[in-house]
């Protein structure tokens, strides 16, 4: 699989005068050199650099790539054609799926996992997506539980709109398909044009959601965020190579008020620290990691895209700290039968359903997570025993049940709190942040 990259950029807002954006030192290295090694390291050997804007810089420090120990090819643009314009005259050079990474992003990916995983599900492309503290002016995509994306959202919002938080994060697994898509002529951009067209004729495009690091730094600011967070290690920590711990939160009675069920967007309520107390593991670089069990979809009192708006609206109230999920698990089924119009296929005996650790487990693997070293905070007791079940520690909150689910208490919980905001403190101080 061939690699491609981007990197065509003026990079005027980092002031940047005898260089193209790609080039830009950071922590005393170009980008883009940092780019080609991030490729080489994960096994991708043979690159394209799509150049514009003073490409002989570029051109000059790479040449063939040999004494970066890879193979190189050059294509440069005449004209400015656009993310996408600018890949498809590199076309006859793209005759398998590859990467695309774009030349102004600090990044520690697992690039041949993702590759695996669009080879897997297969499809036109697949996007690595994360959620950021700012969706309210990014744009966003919604995707299904088969990692399907079914819409874009793009910029700008409407005042009060209920917005699921999840990005594209400019950087692709592409079929050479996907290139038919791109107009023959002019400029074209992969997010506002393409992707959308794919999705609106009915073509296939997966969203790959990972916790690892992926930032552009076009701007002095973000550059700077990039610099402090490579010499933090908070780049390499968050990559898939290492085990990480991770925070894991139930949802109604712990992020959001417990009604019994919410079963429409606008009944959900978030809980009045929930945003704070979530903003203050993000911050510490900790995945946090929704874990929720919804029978109400195997009882019929709800769909699954139902369901989806639900989250929206507690993407929404969680973005308006500054805070946001990395990742969200649910189980949607039931084991007992006799409602109406039950979904027949989702009440099953599952090993999702707290208190089995299913959800946990999953995460696990999707983002190679320590759970000797993670924690969940829930209200019930059933929460607890999924926690330790997966080898987690579990902090017992009294708000929503309480504890109150005595049936399910099979062990006692490593710790007991008032609120969100205590038990994420307590977490915190544990994990040693």
């Amino acid at each position: 699989m061939k690699a491609v990259v981007l990197c065509g950029g003026k990079g005027t807002r980092l002031g940047l005068t005898d260089r193209p954006k790609a080039m830009v030192p950071v922590a005393g290295r170009p980008l883009l050199e940092r780019l080609v090694e991030d490729v080489r390291d994960a096994g991708f050997t043979d690159i394209v650099l799509l150049t514009g804007h003073l490409a002989e810089v570029i051109e000059a420090h790479f040449g063939d790539g040999s004494a970066f120990g890879v193979r190189i090819a050059h294509v440069r643009e005449g004209e400015p054609l656009g993310t996408a314009g600018a890949v498809r005259d590199a076309r006859h050079l793209l005759t398998e799926p590859f990467l695309v990474l774009y030349g102004d992003t600090l990044l520690d990916v697992d690039l041949a996992r993702m590759a695996a995983f669009h080879a897997e599900h297969g499809g036109l492309g697949t996007l690595f997506v994360h959620p950021n503290d700012h969706p309210h002016d990014s744009d966003l995509l919604v995707a299904d539980a088969d990692h399907r994306i079914r819409r874009f959202l793009p910029k700008p919002h409407p005042d009060g709109a209920i917005l699921p938080n999840l990005v594209s994060a400019a950087l692709y697994v592409l079929d050479p398909a996907a290139i038919d898509a791109v107009p023959a002529d002019g400029a074209s951009d992969w997010g506002r044009d393409i992707f959308p067209a794919i999705v609106a004729a009915g073509g296939r495009l997966n969203a790959y959601r990972s916790v690892e690091y992926v930032k552009d730094i076009g701007t002095p600011a973000r550059l700077a965020k990039g610099e402090a967070d490579l010499a933090s290690g908070r780049v390499a920590r968050l990559s898939h190579r290492h085990a990480k711990p991770a925070l894991f939160l139930d949802r109604d009675g712990v992020l959001n008020v417990e009604i019994n069920g919410v079963h429409r967007a606008q009944d959900l309520e978030l809980m009045p620290d929930a945003g704070n107390a979530v903003r203050r593991a993000n911050a510490a670089g900790i995945p946090v990691i929704c874990v929720t069990n919804q029978p109400d979809i195997a009882k019929g009192f709800l769909t699954e895209e139902t369901l989806g708006e639900v989250m929206a609206a507690l993407d929404t109230g969680l973005a308006a700290a500054g805070a946001y999920l990395d990742d969200i698990f649910v189980c949607p089924h039931h084991p007992e039968r006799g409602w109406p119009g039950e979904v027949a296929a989702l009440k099953i005996d599952c090993d999702c359903r707290k208190p089995k650790p299913g959800m946990l487990l999953a995460a696990a693997e999707r983002h190679h997570l320590d759970l000797s070293r993670s924690w969940l905070i829930g209200d019930r007791h059933a929460d607890i025993a999924a926690a330790h079940a997966a080898g987690a520690r579990a902090v017992l909150l009294r708000t929503g049940h309480a504890g109150t689910d005595a049936g399910n208490r099979r062990a006692d919980p490593d710790h007991v709190a008032a609120t969100l905001t205590d038990a994420v403190a307590f977490v915190m101080k544990a994990m040693g942040q």
